[in-house]
């Protein structure tokens, strides 16, 4: 499970990682971190995106492949339709990645909390998206084993 959570800071680790994240642009630890951690939910965002249209993808594929075979083979029938429910689930675990998320005035009076709840923030997309990801992988294996069955 070490793939899931690379990347991804919680409890003692949380505040080491933003003192490093303060190294690397020392004049301007407050604005660089802030644009940092916005970055990198910029990246996430535009990830998202791309595997939402992959699902997408699939789900045409996986409807398509239905309409077309309509009296297929069980098992076919039955892959074809868990890759796309299986699509539709990357797609909604998508959804919550590619949430803006603006940081409002107070928090720009109390940065270190919210350079906190940006990395936090980052941490479940960063997750959500991976899950998506390897759900999304899924669902092409069973459309590719499900669709010469049905």
């Amino acid at each position: 499970m070490s793939w899931l959570l690379q990347g991804t800071y919680r409890g003692n680790d949380l505040p080491q990682h933003l003192a490093a994240i303060r190294r690397l642009e020392p004049r301007k630890e407050e604005v660089y971190e802030h644009e940092y951690l916005y970055s990198c939910l910029s990246v996430l965002d535009a990830k998202a995106q791309v595997l939402l249209g992959y699902d997408a993808l699939l789900m045409a594929a996986a409807s398509i492949v239905l309409s077309v075979f309509p009296d297929g083979a069980p098992l076919g029938r039955g892959l074809i339709v868990a890759a796309l429910a299986a699509s539709g689930a990357s797609s909604v675990l998508c959804l919550p990645v590619v949430w803006v998320q603006w940081t409002d005035t107070t928090e720009f009076e109390r940065p270190e909390h919210s350079f906190k709840r940006l990395l936090l923030i980052r941490n479940k997309r960063t997750i959500s998206y991976r899950v998506a990801w390897v759900i999304a992988h899924l669902a092409a294996v069973l459309l590719i084993v499900g669709a010469p069955l049905q």
